[in-house]
């Protein structure tokens, strides 16, 4: 017998798990869309509670397996999924080495609108291109530089939505009407003011993603791409004060256009999880008036919107899964594990883990508050680790600002779908969210 200290092979599924898993994990998830979600498919995975049954699937597998790491044999690849917590950590902060950030499977995608992108960089360009980020994006940063005028930016643009109100102040809310204002917001946040209404470019990336949707299986659509890098290499040119292409270098060698170009596409899974932090306000009026409360401190550093705003990520993670591939033999929670691997992190998996957290399926703001930088253990809304997303300070802070102007203006009720604050479904569609406006009346003194 081997010493205990000596790692042990990693255990495989069997071909019925390996199949289950395909079906209810996997092919679920691709069907939603990794890139530009599908309302159809996100619609039925809301009807059929499609990631409910993928976290109890893996529950099971778990109890049948044990802790660690599960190896999967799918028809062209060998994946690792996570199971245990301790795990789910090891292998985020051994990233990029050996747990490259840059699997097949999301080059294969982010090819498509993002060539050369930090996400898919080898080690030694990932150097140059990490730093450049975290300035622009101020990643240490609780509060952005420019936070002020990203917060006039975003008062405009939702005083603009306000207009549609009628005679007494009122006024329904879908996710057309609150995308639309959304991108307003964001165009003007990362490239200036004069993008504000450049919806032609939005809708150019958002048929790059949809071919990203694809992967391997579509061809790259080269001619769409370039015309969108171009325009965005004019508004790179202007570089317009406030903006945030206007903290990058002049270093025409860093292909600045594919780094703006996730800034663009990351901030709309950030209005997702904006549009659901409104919505678990809209139907918890106890927890909406807390936010009201904490709207009106100074700064924008608002501790309780942006708490929501984290905890809308933990109950619906906009990123569910998280790939890495091992660059090297390796051990994972002391198995071994063989070179060229792929490794899945299953975001909801330990985001919802009724069998580890009390808070599983309810909005648990505590979770965040005066502890965001250390939170539970395999909670993770913006990664962990060496490649924890550089803006996991900025996106918060624009979301809860949104909440926080949006709340000082008029109080929000959810109309659809309707959602019970004790038992969160495991998807929230926010397709069919609806919400209901109505305008403050200010209280006499």
């Amino acid at each position: 017998m081997g010493s205990p200290s000596q790692p042990v092979p990693v255990k495989a599924a069997s071909y019925y798990d390996t199949w289950k898993v395909f079906r209810t994990v996997i092919a679920p998830t691709l069907g939603k869309g990794v890139i530009k979600r599908r309302p159809l498919v996100e619609a039925a995975a809301q009807h059929h509670g499609l990631d409910t049954k993928a976290v109890q699937l893996l529950q099971e597998l778990r109890r049948k397996y044990g802790n660690g790491p599960l190896l999967f044999q799918f028809l062209f690849r060998c994946q690792i999924i996570i199971l245990d917590p301790k795990d789910a950590a090891q292998v985020l902060d051994e990233t990029p080495i050996p747990f490259t950030s840059a699997s097949r499977e999301k080059q294969s995608s982010l090819d498509h609108f993002e060539p050369g992108n930090v996400l898919i960089a080898d080690p030694e360009r990932r150097k140059q291109l990490r730093p450049v980020h975290e300035h622009a994006l101020a990643t240490n940063q609780r509060v952005h530089p420019f936070a002020e005028h990203f917060r006039n930016v975003i008062d405009a643009e939702l005083e603009s939505l306000f207009r549609n109100a009628d005679s007494k102040g009122e006024m329904d809310l879908d996710w057309d009407g609150f995308s639309q204002a959304w991108f307003r917001i964001i165009r003007r946040i990362v490239l200036g003011d004069t993008a504000r209404d450049d919806e032609q470019l939005t809708g150019i990336l958002d048929d790059i993603r949809r071919r990203g949707n694809w992967g391997f299986a579509a061809l790259p659509g080269k001619r769409k791409l370039e015309s969108f890098q171009t325009q965005v290499a004019q508004y790179l040119k202007k570089r317009e004060e406030g903006s945030l292409v206007s903290r990058l270098p002049n270093d025409s060698d860093l292909g600045l256009e594919g780094q703006i170009t996730h800034w663009l596409f990351a901030f709309d899974p950030a209005g997702i999880v904006t549009a659901r932090a409104l919505a678990l306000l809209g139907c918890q009026p106890g927890e909406q008036e807390k936010a009201v409360e904490g709207a009106k401190a100074t700064g924008a550093d608002h501790s309780f919107s942006r708490a929501v705003f984290l905890d809308s990520v933990r109950l619906w993670p906009t990123t569910p899964v998280i790939l890495r591939e091992l660059t090297k033999d390796h051990t994972i929670g002391g198995q071994a594990v063989r070179k060229g691997a792929g490794v899945i992190i299953y975001a909801p998996l330990f985001h919802r883990d009724d069998e580890r957290l009390d808070f599983a399926h309810k909005m648990s703001t505590s979770t965040w508050m005066d502890k965001e930088a250390d939170p539970p253990k395999a909670l993770f809304p913006f990664s962990a680790g060496p490649a924890m997303c550089p803006a996991h300070n900025l996106v918060p802070m624009v979301g809860s600002l949104v909440i926080d102007v949006l709340l000082s203006r008029a109080s929000v009720a959810l109309v659809e779908p309707k959602l019970d604050p004790k038992s969160l479904p495991g998807t929230l569609d926010h397709f069919e969210i609806k919400l209901h406006l109505s305008k403050r009346v200010a209280r006499a003194v």
